[in-house]
């Protein structure tokens, strides 16, 4: 992720096809061209690098690259259980919800929204996957909630805000 300048150090490294923009035609790559190019991982086993191609993982951590990579996988796979525009047009619709876990941090859940007998059809049919459920930490009265009292098996209500971009899962939040 960082750049380092001042000499040259040959290595072997690593580069993936998927890291290189099939639909580029200026880009041709031939073996023994020189290249510049960004370290993306170190294996640990054959202390081989992984390289790439992609300046925008400057600066960030091998952990971050990962969970945005895992959250890619996952958005994607919500867009193909539901699509986005389904997504977009449930935006504000309120659910009933089952507590599937809690974090471990204990500042949000996994919830399964539920469809109601009906609610499937007016919704073409889309039945909704476990989403993240976030929490307002205080009521307008200024007292603390009872969000911390939910475990696994509770039923809630929970209203559909979109997809959790750092997760890549519904974004729901907890209703009293």
């Amino acid at each position: 992720g960082k750049k380092y300048g001042g000499g040259v150090t040959k290595v072997l490294g690593m580069l993936r096809f998927e890291d290189i923009e099939q639909d580029d035609d200026s880009l041709d790559i031939e073996a023994g061209d020189e290249i510049q190019v960004y370290i993306k991982a170190v294996s640990p086993q054959s202390g081989r690098f992984m390289v790439t191609l992609d300046p925008s993982i400057r600066d960030k951590k091998p952990k971050d690259l990962k969970r945005e990579k895992q959250a890619d996988k996952r958005k994607e796979r919500l867009s193909k259980q539901i699509g986005q525009e389904d997504i977009q047009s449930l935006i504000g619709n309120e659910y009933d919800g089952i507590v599937k876990a809690k974090s471990n941090t204990g500042d949000w859940y996994y919830v399964q929204p539920c469809a109601e007998e009906g609610e499937e059809e007016a919704n073409d049919g889309v039945s909704l996957p476990v989403g993240v459920a976030n929490f307002v930490s205080e009521s307008d009265d200024g007292e603390e909630g009872k969000h911390d009292a939910y475990s696994a098996g509770d039923h809630v209500r929970v209203r559909l805000e979109g997809i959790d971009e750092m997760r890549g899962q519904l974004a729901l939040t907890l209703l009293d």
